[in-house]
């Protein structure tokens, strides 16, 4: 099992979907000029101390009974959700990536120091750019896959979502080696730094419309 790991990732989340997790509603929301600067400025900082970057590896399925499938490595996932997402699959990516410890750091100084409005900016902006860079890596392989007319499947899944337990997390950590990479996790499965994301994926051969 191989691992590929990418020191940065261009991870270029679309500010509309920043403005929409602060519930910034197009031609509802009104701001005043030095409302808007503030935004602005906060969106940009928040970018600016985002360092994405990421790892993935892909597994075997050796066999997905619909509610449990099992892995070449002997790891097993136990889900209903995940094995309807899997079964027209027979390999499954494991996909990490995160923006690193100082935009959280520095979102956790803002509301303790009482400037909750920055960062609240600070926190939507770095988790857009989380997301953004899962992205990425998802098209990167979809590149890679393109050649031998295959494809990630349209949706992937995190634990935490569904019926696909928390406690996953950490077998998805252990097997990606996460702390290799600086990264923690707590023990109620939680990852540090906070903005940071894992995602499973299947990959699919492509139909004849691609």
């Amino acid at each position: 099992m191989r691992k590929h790991y990418f020191q940065y990732i261009p991870s270029n989340p679309k500010k509309e979907m920043i403005l929409t997790r602060l519930g910034y509603k197009n031609n509802v929301t009104t701001l005043c000029d030095s409302e808007k600067e503030f935004l602005n400025n906060g969106i940009k900082e928040g970018l600016i101390l985002c360092q994405p970057q990421g790892i993935y590896c892909i597994l075997d399925i050796i066999e997905n009974d619909g509610s449990i499938i099992s892995f070449e490595n002997n790891m097993k996932i136990e889900s209903s959700n995940l094995s309807e997402l899997l079964k027209d699959s027979k390999k499954a990516v494991f996909m990490f990536a995160t923006v690193g410890y100082e935009v959280s750091e520095r979102i956790n100084y803002e509301i303790s120091s009482g400037d909750a409005s920055l960062g609240v900016i600070l926190d939507s902006a770095a988790s857009q750019t989380a997301d953004a860079a899962v992205g990425w890596i998802t098209e990167f392989i979809n590149k890679l896959l393109k050649r031998n007319q295959e494809k990630l499947t349209k949706y992937r899944y995190s634990p935490g979502y569904g019926d696909l337990s928390l406690h996953f997390q950490k077998i998805i950590f252990d097997l990606l080696e996460l702390d290799n990479l600086g990264v923690k996790i707590t023990d109620s499965c939680m990852l540090e730094p906070e903005k940071s994301v894992i995602a499973i994926s299947g990959i699919e051969r492509m139909s004849i419309n691609g």
